[in-house]
């Protein structure tokens, strides 16, 4: 069984949330939740942990961005009806901790916000693993980090941030460009009184600049 891989990113497929991570000779081809996908930059290395998934008919590979992820996705495929496709699905549209605090919560309506995942999935899922989770040793920081944030506040500086990464990578921008544009737009004190749609086109101007300055730097 594989459990580790190290390697370049030398492919990406959009429309299935695979990749091809290239260990030395050898190109394996994994699937993985949206949020790692996103992350994802074509030839730098990664580091993935694997499930190995077989069948009668298939073997097929799953990787995760830490143990912790790969051990959730596990216990999720212990539960009745549900398989590693959607397992991944929860997993991309939540991420580990945060399914932990809606599952211990019994966020059924949240829980169901995954693509493919219905509501009576939800509660199976909530059924099934909410008295299992307490007993998880690795679930312990996840309760209290919990507990200390509660009813502290996000900032409107951090839900403009967030909302312009995800705006900027769907529009096909680098995570790497759009956070070092981010963290620079965001020295101004106030910016982010300036509205969304303002530091958006600042933002484009900003990555648009680079993006020239590189084709420059390339045919001079």
């Amino acid at each position: 069984m594989i459990g580790f891989i190290q390697g370049s990113v030398i492919s990406k497929y959009p429309d299935s949330y695979q990749c091809v991570v290239q260990a030395g000779q050898i190109g394996y081809e994994l699937s993985i939740p949206r949020r790692l996908f996103e992350e994802l930059i074509l030839q730098q290395t990664a580091t993935f942990w694997v499930h190995t998934h077989v069948r009668e008919d298939q073997l097929s590979l799953f990787g995760f961005s830490s143990e912790l992820e790969k051990q959730f996705f596990r216990h999720l495929l212990g539960v009745s009806g549900l398989g590693p496709k959607t397992a991944l699905s929860l997993l991309g549209e939540h991420g580990a901790e945060r399914l932990v605090q809606l599952i211990l919560a019994k966020q059924v309506s949240e829980i169901s916000k995954a693509p493919g995942v219905g509501k009576k999935l939800a509660e199976r899922l909530v059924l099934e693993l909410a008295s299992k989770i307490e007993k998880w040793a690795w679930t312990e920081r996840i309760q209290k980090a919990s507990e200390e944030n509660k009813g502290q506040p996000v900032s409107n500086k951090k839900l403009l941030q967030d909302d312009l990464y995800s705006a900027l990578l769907h529009l096909g921008y680098q995570p790497v460009q759009i956070k070092s544009t981010l963290e620079m737009l965001f020295e101004k004190d106030g910016l982010e009184k300036t509205g969304f749609e303002s530091v958006l086109r600042q933002a484009l101007k900003e990555l648009s600049s680079k993006t020239i300055g590189r084709e420059l730097g390339t045919h001079a």
